[in-house]
């Protein structure tokens, strides 16, 4: 009825519009950047919601209903003609909008409802509908992403630019935070260099300054930082069209080099400018091997942003650093008050990802070879573009080895040591891992993997300080360690203390000290008297419960006989539990009792400090020893149905295992990734049973729906290696059909 529509809108207009124009535009803009900050506050989010999110389809109706208030423009084209959008800005942004409506509309289709988060569950199968032609998922999946982030890229700069020239005098919520952070913000303009600053924001004389002098476009850059300005509007779209002057002149030239390596040497000031570089396509045209991460997918299960957005977070991190008053970051603040070359830490961080563009699956290498290329170009001295090439290929390295190795063990510590070196670049390494898991995700850093990380730090410096005397081995005294034990526990455990250093293996003393030690040799007394007090062949082992609340995990000891199949059966009692198991250390006597060790935290990275879980456990593992056929499977499933545990069947994790007989002289290190499933652990476990290998150590950890284990293993007939090709061969195999088993 256009009677009706003609007289709605009369009336919209006289009660909700004239008189309340510049409430409602405050409080659009107020209510959009809630809705940001509920989303994660970034467009290149791995799971983004397309309505509500940074860059999402609210963005584009918010900049159209402003506009409406503003200047009565109901359309884009309206806004063209009064000049708060170019024509090509329009075209963009209605072609963003209208990829954006698509992919809702797919993802509408799949769901048979409404729906707006685009989660990884979904991308597959969007991408798939959407006609992408790659016939791998994860490439399918990375391309049809990688549009998507570009179109929302797209709305949230065009939006945020448009805003700006019809309100200036009200900044999107981002802007006005970053201009409350900035100190100077003085009313009257100040000059220099070709711009002007007022009111905390820089600004150009005219539009012809970068064409009379391009290296003022590296310059701007350094203004705004010891400035502590920000770039306003105009300025960033004269930067984005002068990007051609940005070629391989200006890329070698002396003034710009010199410039940057000064913007990155100012600790805790770096990260913002090189967001600001970033967001006006400036950082991606001088280091062009930045620049193809914009926007690119990480299919790793544990990232939650893009590449581009993870390293610039990673920067934020280390910039975080400088002035921290977290207590449990006073380490890392120490070694980078003392770094002496800040400007090669904010350059690894910059370049540790840049081999993930490549493709490859070990993207550390790729990286590292960028890292060379932009040391030459940026005329680094040697000692700098050395420390620069290790921090890129080993930025992982410090992370994985404290996770997945053994750290009491001396091998383990001269390996690591060996490849890092010395001291500074150790200092430098820790906090590149530090900034890195940081900004990975939310629960990319916790107070487990930080112990271990600080536990191989503190060892390798007093490594590369003293040698091998600081490792202890060798050094370990049995008579005294065996009178300590015997003080400590008293006459009336003189044949018990006996047995055990009589039928410990050598590996165990350089292990544990001699208070630990005494906890042992109770817990196996404890075993015995369980034994005693029910049935003389009972094979429920013994447990104990110690809780590291300052390391994030709790401490379980089991004691009892050792028999194929326990560990897995014990890992099940704790998933069944909803209990995570981050390591597993296993210690066999010589009369066939075992020693397990193991950490384990919740679901929220805490010990595990409930009485109630301990009893389950505990339940669990007495009915599994009873039955020799009990199945955890249930158990679990109902665990994981509880926790909203579920696997995605759309992208394809690939299993990767890899076999390793040089990084330890005793021991064959198996690490392996696979999607995880119920039964793995069984069935892993299983499989290395049946082909005659023993389970030393294992470190377990389970990332959203992939399993990441490292397992260290011998013969079980002579406890050698498994260094035979065809052995090795055997072992790949069998884990592989024991992770992936045939449908």
């Amino acid at each position: 009825d256009r009677g009706l529509a003609a007289k709605f809108r009369r009336e919209f207009e006289r009660q909700c519009v004239k008189g309340h124009e510049a409430s409602y535009i405050t409080w659009r803009l107020a209510d959009q950047n809630q809705q940001h900050e509920r989303h994660g506050a970034t467009f290149a989010m791995q799971e983004p919601n397309i309505k509500e999110g940074a860059g999402g389809l609210r963005d584009a109706q918010s900049l159209q209903w402003i506009g409406y208030f503003r200047c009565h423009a109901n359309s884009l084209a309206k806004l063209v003609e009064k000049k708060f959008l170019t024509d090509n800005e329009c075209r963009l942004l209605e072609k963003a909008y209208d990829f954006l409506l698509s992919v809702r509309t797919q993802m509408h289709f799949i769901n048979k409802r409404s729906t707006d988060m685009l989660t990884l569950h979904l991308q597959g199968q969007v991408a798939t509908r959407m006609g992408y032609p790659q016939k791998h998922i994860l490439q399918r999946v990375e391309e049809f992403m990688r549009d998507y982030y570009q179109q929302t890229r797209t709305i949230q700069r065009i939006t945020d630019t448009a805003v700006q020239r019809m309100v200036p005098e009200l900044k999107p919520a981002r802007i006005q935070r970053l201009l409350g952070l900035l100190s100077r913000r003085s009313t009257r303009a100040e000059r220099f260099d070709g711009f002007f600053a007022k009111g905390g924001e820089l600004f150009a004389e005219s539009s012809a300054i970068f064409n009379d002098d391009p290296q003022r476009l590296m310059r701007v850059f350094q203004h705004a930082q010891v400035r502590q300005l920000t770039l306003s509007y105009e300025l960033r779209d004269l930067i984005r069209k002068q990007l051609g002057l940005v070629n391989r002149t200006f890329q070698y030239s002396l003034a710009a080099r010199e410039v940057f390596l000064v913007i990155l040497s100012r600790k805790g000031q770096v990260g913002r400018i090189l967001r600001l570089m970033h967001e006006t396509d400036f950082l991606g045209r001088y280091l062009p091997e930045f620049g193809k991460l914009t926007c690119l997918v990480q299919h790793e299960f544990f990232h939650r942003y893009t590449a581009d957005e993870h390293t610039l977070l990673c920067l934020d991190k280390l910039d975080a650093l400088i002035d921290t008053e977290n207590p449990k970051l006073a380490g890392y603040r120490v070694l980078f008050q003392q770094c002496e070359t800040p400007s090669i830490l904010y350059l690894a961080l910059l370049m540790h990802d840049t081999g993930k563009a490549q493709g490859r699956r070990h993207h550390e290498e790729a990286s590292a070879t960028l890292a060379v290329r932009v040391a030459r170009r940026l005329q680094l001295p040697p000692e700098w573009r050395r420390a620069l090439v290790l921090l890129v290929d080993n930025h992982s390295l410090l992370s994985k080895t404290a996770q997945s190795r053994n750290l009491d063990d001396p091998a383990t510590i001269s390996h690591f040591a060996e490849i890092v070196q010395t001291s500074r670049n150790l200092n430098g390494l820790m906090l590149v891992t530090l900034a890195d898991g940081q900004g990975t995700s939310d629960a990319g850093w916790s107070d487990w993997k930080e112990a271990f990380v600080w536990q191989l730090y503190r060892s390798t410096r007093a490594y590369l300080e003293n040698g091998e005397t600081a490792l202890g081995a060798g050094d370990v005294n049995m008579e005294e360690m065996r009178r300590e034990v015997s003080e400590k526990l008293g006459a009336d455990y003189t044949d018990e203390m006996l047995a055990h250093f009589g039928q410990m293996p050598e590996r165990y003393f350089y292990t544990f000290d001699a208070n630990a030690i005494v906890a042992h040799i109770r817990i196996f007394r404890a075993f015995y008297e369980q034994q005693w007090r029910e049935d003389a062949t009972g094979l429920k082992p013994a447990l104990a419960w110690k809780h590291h609340p300052d390391q994030g995990h709790s401490e379980v000891l089991v004691c009892g006989w050792d028999r194929p199949g326990l560990v897995a059966r014990l890992c099940g009692a704790f998933l069944a539990a909803k209990i995570n198991v981050l390591s597993a250390d296993i210690h066999t006597r010589g009369d066939n009792l075992v020693l397990d060790r193991f950490r384990v935290c919740d679901a929220k990275h805490s010990p595990v400090t409930n009485e109630r879980d301990h009893r389950m456990v505990e339940k669990l593992i007495g009915l599994s020893s009873a039955d020799p056929a009990f199945d955890f499977n249930p158990h679990i499933a109902k665990a994981r149905r509880y926790a909203g545990y579920s696997l995605s069947q759309e992208v394809d994790i690939s299993t990767r295992i890899t076999i390793d007989n040089h990084s330890h002289p005793s021991f064959t290190i198996v690490d392996i990734a696979t999607p995880d499933r119920l039964g793995l652990l069984y069935d892993l476990f299983a499989a290395l049973t049946q082909i005659g290998l023993s389970l030393v150590l294992a470190r377990i950890t389970t990332e959203k729906e992939v399993a990441i284990d490292t397992f260290y293993l011998v013969r079980a007939d002579n406890g050698e290696k498994v260094m035979d090709d065809q052995a090795v061969r055997h072992l790949q195999r069998t884990l592989q059909d024991a992770a992936v088993p045939a449908q």
